[in-house]
């Protein structure tokens, strides 16, 4: 199947992506053509009773007002289902990503310790320079939290040492970032089911 799932100029879903972003892009696509074809219908709906001369201006009114409100609350229905699909996949995946590292009962102190080292960092070069000294003594959890931060901040260097050493988590965290683009991209999505 070809698959590509283009939201405004944010973001791009090619059936070439990872499984995940590709699973979305699959039930959002289907999503949206079923709401294409309901308001083709509904147009062809409001066109038969404008166009029928047994209503008067009141029934017609009355009638295209009824399906306005029906297609109003398929419209409602539709754009919170894809933000449902894409949130449930982003937890799927920071579950998975959580379990790269590892964390348990034992190692819950360490984590938190990471997170908030990680959080502590405001440069660029600082996260680099942690991040080097993680990977060198294999500090996976501090490893994980700096690239985190990296990634939210788009500190390259930083960013790119871990994915260096990583490339499958960085993958992950790659699909989340585009997942949360795509799950922002609200404007888009309400066009989308117009």
């Amino acid at each position: 199947m070809n698959i590509t799932l283009r939201d405004g100029e944010g973001v791009t879903i090619r059936e070439s992506d990872s499984e995940h972003l590709v699973e979305v892009a699959t039930r959002i696509k289907e999503l949206r053509d079923s709401s294409k074809a309901s308001a083709k219908e509904h147009s062809r709906a409001v066109q038969s009773i404008n166009n029928d001369p047994g209503l008067s201006d009141q029934g017609k009114k009355e009638r295209i007002d009824a399906l306005e409100s029906d297609r109003a609350a398929q419209r409602k229905t539709a754009i919170a289902t894809e933000k449902e699909i894409i949130k449930n996949k982003i937890s799927e995946i920071e579950r998975r990503l959580d379990g790269y590292v590892g964390y348990t009962s034992d190692n819950i102190m360490a984590f938190r310790d990471a997170q908030d080292r990680a959080e502590n960092i405001t440069s660029p070069e600082k996260a680099a320079t942690v991040m080097a000294r993680a990977l060198r003594t294999n500090d996976r959890t501090l490893a994980h939290a700096v690239f985190r931060r990296a990634v939210e901040e788009r500190w390259d260097d930083a960013r790119r040492a871990f994915a260096n050493e990583n490339p499958t988590v960085a993958q992950l965290v790659g699909d989340i970032q585009k997942l949360n683009a795509l799950h922002e991209n609200s404007f888009n999505r309400a066009v989308a089911y117009m």
